[in-house]
């Protein structure tokens, strides 16, 4: 059987922003750390390149925030 990958935050959380404090509480805080960043930072760059472009950053600020500060 195989696993789906985790949406992308900005799919899974579609009206909040890269800087958005419910990334630091409660449980959109939990939703990223516990699924969302292991995911992500368990792919190597091709696949997160692949990832991207399935799933593209709706804009500059979300592809920042994945390839820069939670790479």
């Amino acid at each position: 059987m195989t696993t789906l990958p985790p949406k992308p935050p900005w799919i899974e959380y579609p009206d909040e922003e890269p800087w958005w404090g419910g990334w630091r509480q409660g449980t959109s805080e939990a939703w990223l750390l516990r699924t969302w960043l292991p995911f992500w930072q368990a792919l190597g760059d091709t696949a997160k390149e692949e990832y991207l472009q399935r799933w593209p950053p709706p804009t500059e600020d979300w592809r920042i925030q994945v390839t820069v500060y939670w790479k």
